[in-house]
C-alpha cells in the first residue's frame, strides 16, 4: 500500500498561482499540482476564514465554499466521498477561522480555462492563537521553499541556524518550479508574505474576509507559464492489458449512459460508482479508472461530481 503523502503547508495565493499538473510513472501514480513557489502538491494544509458553504448547482451531496487567508483565497469543495470534509464544511453557519486539509486539483474548462481548488478531506475550527501558530508554520515552510526555488534567502528573514536540511522532495519540487515557471515574479510573492507575518505578530488571528467575492488583485500574483514539451513516452512501462482496456470501456459506457439519461448532459459521480458496482467494478477500481481517464483527457469533471466525455 502506498503511504499517504504529508500535506504541504501552503497559502491560498500559492494554490491559486499553480497551473502545472504532473503525474508520476505507473498506472496508479498520484497527480500533483506544481506551484511556482516550490510546492509539488497532492495533499495540502491551509488555514484561514471559511464561508458558510453552498450546495453545488445541480449536484446533491456536494458543497462549495472558499478559504481566505492574508495572501488571497482558494475555492473549496467536498462531496459524499469526503465524509469528514463534507461534515466539516457542513458545520459552518457563519464565516469561521478553520484548518483545512485536502487534495489540490486543477479543473480545466472546455474553453481552456483552469481553476485550482481544494477537495476537502477534513476541516476543523481554529481559535485565534491556533490560527496564528498555523500561519507561522506555513510561513516558515513557504520561505524555505521559496529560498530553494530562487537560490537566495530573503535578506529580511535570514535562515535560522537551527533549521534542518530541507527534505529531498522539497529540493525536487524547487527544481521543477524553477524550470516550469521561468517568468514568475517571485519577489512579489515575497512581499505578500509580509501580510501573513503581520497577522502572526498581531494580537488576533486576522479579521474575517469581506462578504462577497474579493477583488481579483487580492487572489494572488499573475502567473505567466511557458509551455514545455510533454514528457517523453516511457517505453519500459507495460501497455494496458486487454482486461484493463475492457474495464475502461465499461466505465465509459456507464458515464455515457448516465449522461444521456440526465437533464444536463452530465453523469452524476455517485451514480457512476453505483452502476459500476452493479457491473462488477468495485468503487476503488472505479476511482482508479476515473483518475486514469481524467489524466488521459478522455473524461472531464468541469463541475465537481459531474462527469462527461471530453
Amino acid at each position: 500500500m502506498t503511504a499517504r503523502e504529508i500535506a504541504w503547508r501552503v497559502l491560498a495565493a500559492e494554490v491559486g498561482a499553480s497551473r502545472v499538473e504532473e503525474k508520476g510513472d505507473g498506472p496508479k501514480a498520484t497527480s500533483h499540482l506544481l506551484s511556482p513557489y516550490g510546492a509539488r502538491m497532492s495533499r495540502v494544509l491551509l488555514a484561514g476564514w471559511v464561508d458558510p458553504p453552498a450546495t453545488a448547482a445541480g449536484v446533491s451531496g456536494f458543497l462549495r465554499s472558499r478559504l481566505v487567508d492574508p495572501s488571497g483565497e482558494v475555492p473549496l469543495t467536498a462531496g459524499s466521498y469526503q465524509p469528514r470534509g463534507l461534515a466539516g464544511l457542513g458545520s459552518i453557519t457563519e464565516t469561521t477561522s478553520m484548518l483545512v486539509v485536502g487534495k489540490a486539483h486543477l479543473y480545466r474548462g472546455r474553453d481552456g480555462s483552469v481553476t485550482p481548488s481544494i477537495r476537502v478531506e477534513g476541516a476543523r475550527k481554529l481559535l485565534a492563537p491556533e490560527l496564528r501558530s498555523t500561519y507561522a508554520e506555513i510561513l516558515e515552510h513557504t520561505r524555505v521553499r521559496l529560498d530553494l526555488v530562487t537560490g537566495r534567502p530573503d535578506a529580511a528573514h535570514p535562515p535560522r541556524c537551527d533549521r534542518a536540511a530541507p527534505p529531498a522532495r522539497w529540493l525536487e519540487a524547487a527544481r521543477g518550479a524553477a524550470a516550469r515557471y521561468p517568468d514568475v515574479d517571485r519577489d512579489r510573492f515575497r512581499r505578500q508574505l509580509a501580510e501573513v507575518e503581520a497577522v502572526v505578530s498581531g494580537p488576533g488571528g486576522g479579521a474575517p474576509p469581506p462578504k462577497g467575492p474579493r477583488a481579483p488583485a487580492s487572489i494572488g500574483p499573475t502567473v505567466t507559464v511557458t509551455r514545455t514539451a510533454p514528457n517523453p513516452i516511457r517505453t519500459d512501462e507495460p501497455a494496458p492489458t486487454a482486461a484493463e482496456r475492457a474495464h475502461e470501456s465499461a466505465f465509459l459506457d456507464v458515464v455515457d449512459e448516465l449522461a444521456e439519461e440526465s437533464m444536463d448532459g452530465y453523469a452524476d459521480l455517485r451514480q457512476v460508482f453505483q452502476r459500476c458496482a452493479g457491473r462488477g467494478l468495485s468503487e476503488t477500481h472505479a476511482e482508479e479508472l476515473l483518475d486514469r481517464l481524467e489524466e488521459a483527457g478522455t473524461i472531464e469533471e468541469p463541475i465537481v461530481g459531474r462527469l462527461r466525455r471530453s
